[in-house]
This record gives C-alpha cells, sequence and structure tokens, in this order.
C-alpha cells in the first residue's frame, strides 16, 4: 500500500521542474496580453506622426458683428483670411493672421431727434491683423487624420476711415481673440482648416452721443457705456499649404 502511493505522487524534483515550465509559459504570454489592454498595433492606431512646421492658410468666412451700444459698427458680413503658422516645439505654433471685411454701417446725426437720427450708411473695411499661440490637443500627432487646437493672440483692428458727420470715428484700436481649430490632412491634397474665433475691442463714442436732442432723448445715456468692449464671433474656412519642405 506505501509502495503504491509513493508511486502516484509526484516526487519533488517533478513538481518543481512543472512549477518552472509553467512560469515560463506564463511571462511568455505576459506581453501579448499586455499589448491587447492597451493601445493599438501601429497599423490600427488612430494616431499618426504629423510634422507641423510652417504653412500659409488661405481661408474665407463670415465675421458676425456683435450690435455695440451707440448701434454704429460694421455689421456683419463675408470675410477673407491670410494665416501663417510656424511650430516652435512640441505642440506649439506661433502664427500671425490677417483677415478682411467689407460691410456697412449706419450714419448717425446725433442731434436730430431718435425718428431722424440715422441719416444713412457708409461702407466700411474691417482690418483685423492679429498674432498668437496655437496648442494641437493632439500634439506632434493627427487623430483620425485630425488636429483640434486651441489658440489666443493680440493685434490691432481699423477701418482706416475718417470721422464722420456726426464727429464718429472707429480709429485704430486694440484687439485680443480666442479660439478654436480644427485641420483635417486628407492622405493626399492640401490640408483643410476651419477655424472658430471671438474677437474682442473697444468702442469710443463722441460727447455728442451724450447730449439730449429736442425730443429730450440722445444716442447714449449710459456714461459707462462711453468705452464699450464688444467684437466679432468670426467662422473661417480654407486650405492650408506647407512651406519649405
Amino acid at each position: 500500500m506505501h509502495t503504491a502511493l509513493s508511486s502516484a505522487v509526484p516526487s519533488p524534483g517533478l513538481r518543481r521542474t512543472v512549477a518552472l515550465a509553467g512560469a515560463i509559459a506564463l511571462s511568455s504570454l505576459m506581453p501579448s496580453w499586455a499589448a491587447a489592454q492597451v493601445g493599438h498595433l501601429p497599423a490600427d492606431s488612430p494616431f499618426e506622426d504629423v510634422k507641423l512646421g510652417q504653412n500659409l492658410s488661405i481661408m474665407g468666412g463670415w465675421m458676425a458683428m456683435k450690435r455695440d451700444p451707440a448701434d454704429v459698427a460694421a455689421k456683419s458680413s463675408a470675410a477673407a483670411a491670410l494665416r501663417y503658422d510656424i511650430a516652435i516645439g512640441g505642440p506649439a505654433s506661433l502664427y500671425v493672421r490677417y483677415l478682411v471685411a467689407r460691410s456697412e454701417r449706419n450714419v448717425l446725426q446725433p442731434t436730430n431727434p431718435r425718428a431722424t437720427r440715422v441719416i444713412g450708411s457708409r461702407g466700411v473695411i474691417t482690418n483685423e491683423l492679429d498674432a498668437g499661440l496655437d496648442l494641437a490637443l493632439t500634439g506632434k500627432k493627427t487623430w483620425h487624420r485630425l488636429i483640434p487646437s486651441i489658440n489666443g493672440g493680440a493685434g490691432v483692428v481699423s477701418d482706416f476711415a475718417a470721422a464722420d458727420t456726426g464727429a464718429y470715428q472707429f480709429g485704430m484700436k486694440f484687439s485680443f481673440s480666442y479660439g478654436l481649430g480644427l485641420r483635417y490632412l486628407p492622405r493626399k491634397g492640401p490640408m483643410i482648416r476651419v477655424d472658430l474665433t471671438n474677437f474682442m475691442w473697444q468702442y469710443d463714442y463722441p460727447d455728442r452721443y451724450f447730449v439730449k436732442a429736442s425730443d429730450t432723448t440722445s444716442v447714449l445715456t449710459d456714461t459707462r457705456n462711453r468705452s464699450a468692449w464688444r467684437g466679432s464671433r468670426t467662422v473661417t474656412v480654407g486650405v492650408t499649404l506647407p512651406l519649405f519642405r
């Protein structure tokens, strides 16, 4: 009985050999199991490396002007833009942008009663020049051929027009901007870019806008509106061409 039982139980040496073989088999399976749990195979990954470099974007879109307190701001209109980007390291790029929009605005005679205060309109061309920093949210990679980004900058804006008959003049103003961008890199052809940008600047009004007319009304009554911050929400779409590659 003792002999039969001892022959059925593996020897200590055999048990050590089986345990070692199992450990080796398990360790050989761990890398493939981990790879299956984390990330993607290179051929299946939605991320692809990209070189940001230097780019020139040619764009068109719509400049939606925010109404100012005196209602003499340029009206919303189509816009065109040029944008130059240069990568400075990691996900960051510097950009310079010039945007132009041809529109109209109201011309006021502030000494007239309210019913006849608007005496016409005049054509204006809004010119915006700004520079800033753009940060790609996917770093130096694309995600499904897309690069979303956020940006912010500062610049100047002007319509280069003289004062009108009501003594109002837009002049040259400091502006700042912030927004979102999205680039699409097709397998062939130029990159496609979409920008949503909020521009902000300050309106200044002449003293006569606060003087009451014969009907006891005035263009503005609250002196806190003498320097009102407004601006535009602008969307532009266009093509991006690589430079010096």
